[in-house]
């Protein structure tokens, strides 16, 4: 049997596995930027979604389309319940979409974004999406200074206040209400914010899931990074009785799942 010939029937058999699902959670409004650190990742993640129920409409920008378009419809090709959004068509999408997930968020459209600036079609559906109180679930592996893959091309020279100018970009958009993630984690953390009345098994599934380590707050002060860390590594915060919790902090503790625990007596 040829290589050909194998490529085809595995196809047919991911197109039918995702043709049974229907659909049948929702739709996703995907939007791609033209960030490429963890393209193959982000596609990855995607795919997942697709076999998790879920209808995917897809947004590219423009940078996006010239980048990878075309490796991303080769990638999808095989799913059915995947489609490009025409342009000026998004609107009535958005409204009936569950969420808006953005697989790769570049330096570009976080920094458009912090500045409420919507002058594109990717910058419109996030930020129309988060004016309409919709989750947006963003990876940051492309934009984050701290990043691995940032480091890895070394794009972690610049001075220290480019660096800071980034990280104040994406705690803007994380108290505008995005929901910031590593791209590996980007399909759970879209299944888990997304669960509904509708889905008693799943909730349960996690609810009896195996109990969570426990991390300690290094500092007086419960701060965004540290939930970030504890999401991280699947764990809950140990809580000092001396420690306060930023408002930003708590409410990504509730987001990302994070447990809040209290020191006993």
């Amino acid at each position: 049997m040829d290589d050909e010939l194998v490529r085809k029937l595995a196809s047919e058999v991911i197109r039918r596995l995702v043709s049974r699902q229907g659909g049948g959670r929702g739709t996703l409004v995907l939007v791609f930027t033209g960030a490429t650190i963890g393209f193959n990742k982000a596609v990855e993640q995607v795919r997942g979604l697709a076999f998790d129920g879920w209808r995917l409409s897809l947004v590219l920008s423009e940078a996006a389309e010239n980048i990878y378009g075309r490796a991303l419809s080769e990638q999808m090709a095989d799913l059915p319940l995947i489609s490009r959004v025409q342009p000026g068509k998004w609107l009535p999408l958005l409204v009936e979409a569950k969420a808006v997930v953005v697989p790769l968020m570049s330096v570009n459209t976080l920094s458009k974004i912090a500045m409420l600036t919507a002058d594109t079609t990717a910058g419109n559906v996030i930020l129309h999406a988060l004016f309409m109180g919709k989750k947006v679930i963003a990876a940051r592996d492309g934009a984050d200074p701290a990043g691995k893959g940032r480091k890895t091309v070394g794009l972690n020279r610049g001075s220290p206040a480019l660096q800071r100018a980034l990280a104040e970009r994406l705690m803007m958009v994380e108290e505008f209400g995005c929901l910031l993630v590593e791209s590996a984690d980007l399909r759970n953390t879209v299944n888990c914010a997304l669960l509904t009345d509708n889905a008693p098994a799943e909730r349960e599934s996690i609810a009896k899931g195996p109990e969570r380590p426990l991390v300690s707050c290094p500092g007086s002060v419960v701060t965004a990074a540290d939930i970030r860390h504890a999401q991280s590594l699947g764990a809950d915060l140990q809580l000092s009785r001396a420690s306060r919790v930023t408002p930003l902090a708590r409410e990504l503790a509730v987001r990302y799942g994070v447990g809040l625990v209290e020191q006993s007596v």
